[in-house]
């Protein structure tokens, strides 16, 4: 449809639409004086508001910080935390008594503390060189013998380091939860795909739970199952399930609509549709979801150590709170094999294409076969006295690693420790006086602000209720705190992996190297990372935020690369066609083409900062992380819970505002 050139005498009110479509004085563009379009820019509005919040702490500090200048007041705060302590000391006297527990909590408690013991009981009786036998033969028949030997050197390490029965522990652990969450979850996910409204409905709880850091799971479920295998069983459930409900709805959605309507033509019902034609062809997404749900099984389970879940995570709580690296790195080295090996036989149970051909007859009777060998190695071991790995047989390499430990700290101990200094007194205490010491309500409207200028009124409502919110729980200067280690991490993650994500994109060599790497660091559980960045920077802040990057930054790199490598080729040969250089086709066509994927990075690459720097506390980082770790440990509810709630806020804060910049790229 044409449209009319405005006449150049035609005033601004009455003026037709542009070339481009947009209608002048629709929005008060048109009428904007020449010369101040940079206004609008979204990025020069943020650092306009970051300037106002800078102008009131230098304010407060000019005036002595008055009362109505000053930090939080911590009235409602207290208030709360001693409702909290006086649940928490309700439940302790009425745990044996109230019909709440009796007939609900409890009975869950023993049915999960009974399930686990179970699955560790059946894992003693096939004795170790049973469980090598089933676990490397299960492995060889689902992906492969690369895998099977990948297996069986986890089980070598388990032995050598003398952590085999730990990691029986932990892996009994992680097949309940799965199991629970698998029974949960896909029937939820499988009615989320068939149902819009139960769909729609379910979606914000999923989101809500991938929002929430780990550490945010702890207190709940310590408070109504108590410390042990219950409450970290519970935990690492609910934190494992979202996936196994989001991939599965994901994967009955896309089943293609033509195979559906040709079903029901032929007079299906319901359950011959879902059964014979939905699941059959989601089968292989339907996997991809168990594998997650195994890997944040993986990362909660050492996590929940806190409560007392014991097994590997517990070995590497234990080591860290010793700055004893060596038994850190020998536990941390066990709980990465067996994350990789669960990821790479699930993997290939999903991907179908790894698995050893055999002959019909030998394939139907396979699963009996195997039962039968690893029952027979089973009882032999037990009739000639074999049950547990002998502790005499193991090695132990912590003096070894120790001793090359302190040998790196002192050839870079002071470059090191310079550099925490640094980092300290120039970036983080001057950015966590700034959000503490500007007054409490500037800093509520800033992030309001923030909200509306990256993605408007709602999430600016959004964003400024869940900051006040973290006032309103008594723990507004740790907040503030956490937050400035967040900015300060994030800003360093997001910083070297846009540069190394662009680097990727123009580069295949440097992507085919990065690959491997990446996909081996987003195997690991986040425990881990704490490791490395203790032997390298003992323990406080600095090591946390260290670990923080390093987490974070897979996740970055590879969307940034997937990014600009997923821009339109016809509009990369067109920039290139008008003479573009690199520099030019990269800033003008890649990076604004790629905005969507950006912004992700974004995302994503914050909220992993966040769950690592809460989990930071473990070494030392302090602020709510550390609350909530006293919290636990002390039989705080009140600090505990709140600190766990603020986490939540925070989460809430960052992911609203860089998604809300997400949806209106």
């Amino acid at each position: 449809m044409a449209t009319a050139q405005p006449a150049p005498s035609a005033p601004p009110e009455t003026a037709g639409p542009s070339p481009s479509g947009h209608v002048p004085g629709a929005d008060g563009a048109a009428r904007r004086p020449p010369g101040t379009a940079w206004l609008a820019n979204r990025w020069v509005q943020a650092a306009a508001a970051i300037a106002v919040l800078a102008a009131g702490y230098a304010a407060a500090r000019a005036l002595g910080t008055p009362a109505w200048l000053g930090t939080f007041p911590d009235a409602t705060g207290q208030w709360l935390i001693a409702r909290l302590d006086g649940v928490y000391t309700w439940i302790v006297a009425n745990r044996n008594s109230s019909p709440l527990f009796l007939y609900g909590f409890n009975y869950v408690s023993v049915g999960l503390g009974s399930a686990v013991i179970l699955v560790n009981q059946a894992l003693v009786l096939l004795t170790w060189p049973g469980v090598v036998f089933a676990g490397t033969l299960a492995a060889w028949r689902v992906a492969g013998w690369r895998v099977a030997l990948l297996v069986l050197a986890t089980f070598a390490v388990f032995a050598l380091t003398g952590l085999w029965n730990e990691a029986m522990t932990t892996l009994a652990l992680i097949t309940t939860s799965v199991l629970i969450a698998l029974i949960i979850g896909i029937p939820l996910g499988i009615l989320a795909g068939r149902s819009d409204g139960f769909h729609r409905a379910v979606r914000p709880v999923l989101d809500f739970l991938q929002i929430m850091p780990a550490f945010a799971y702890l207190m709940p479920m310590l408070l109504l199952f108590g410390i042990g295998n219950p409450a970290a069983a519970v935990a690492t459930f609910v934190y494992a399930v979202p996936p196994a409900v989001r991939i599965t709805a994901l994967a009955i959605r896309n089943v293609d609509a033509g195979a559906v309507e040709a079903t029901t033509s032929l007079g299906s019902t319901p359950w011959q549709i879902l059964t014979k034609v939905q699941l059959p062809m989601a089968k292989r997404t339907i996997l991809l979801g168990v594998n997650q749900t195994i890997m944040l099984a993986v990362s909660m389970v050492v996590i929940a150590s806190v409560i007392g879940a014991g097994g590997l995570g517990d070995a590497i709580y234990q080591a860290l709170s010793k700055v004893n690296v060596g038994q850190a790195v020998e536990a941390g080295a066990a709980i990465v094999l067996m994350a990789i090996a669960l990821d790479r036989v699930t993997g290939a149970a999903g991907d179908g294409t790894r698995t050893p051909l055999l002959p019909a007859p030998w394939r139907r009777a396979a699963p009996a076969v195997g039962l039968a060998a690893a029952t027979a190695v089973a009882a032999t071991a037990r009739l000639v006295g074999i049950e547990g790995w002998p502790p005499a047989w193991s090695i132990s390499f912590s003096g070894p690693i120790n001793t090359a430990q302190q040998g790196v700290q002192s050839a870079i101990g002071d470059a090191t420790g310079a550099f925490g200094d640094l980092l300290l007194v120039g970036v983080l205490n001057p950015l966590s006086a700034l959000l503490t010491g500007t007054p409490w309500w500037l800093v509520v409207l800033v992030a309001a602000a923030l909200g509306a200028i990256f993605g408007g009124w709602r999430t600016a409502a959004t964003a400024g209720a869940a900051v006040l919110a973290t006032g309103l729980l008594g723990v507004w200067e740790n907040s503030m705190d956490t937050l400035s280690q967040v900015l300060v991490a994030a800003a360093v993650t997001l910083a070297v992996g846009v540069a190394v994500g662009i680097l990727a994109a123009r580069s295949d060599m440097l992507a085919a190297i990065l690959r491997p790497v990446l996909d081996a660091m987003q195997t690991l559980p986040p425990f881990v990372y704490l490791i490395p960045a203790v032997a390298l920077f003992s323990v406080g802040r600095v090591p946390a935020l260290a670990a923080s990057v390093v987490f974070a930054l897979p996740p970055v790199i590879r969307l940034v690369n997937d990014g600009i490598r997923g821009v339109s080729a016809h509009a990369v040969e067109a920039a290139v066609s008008q003479g573009s250089t690199g520099g030019q086709l990269l800033t003008k066509v890649q990076l604004p083409l790629a905005r969507s994927s950006l912004l992700l990075a974004v995302n994503q690459g914050i909220m992993m900062v966040l769950s690592m720097v809460v989990m930071g506390a473990l070494v030392g980082a302090g602020s709510l992380g550390y609350d909530v770790v006293f919290g636990l440990k002390q039989n705080q509810l009140g600090l505990g819970l709140t600190s766990g709630l603020a986490i939540v806020c925070l989460g809430v804060f960052l992911d609203r505002v860089t998604q809300g910049r997400r949806s209106n790229a």
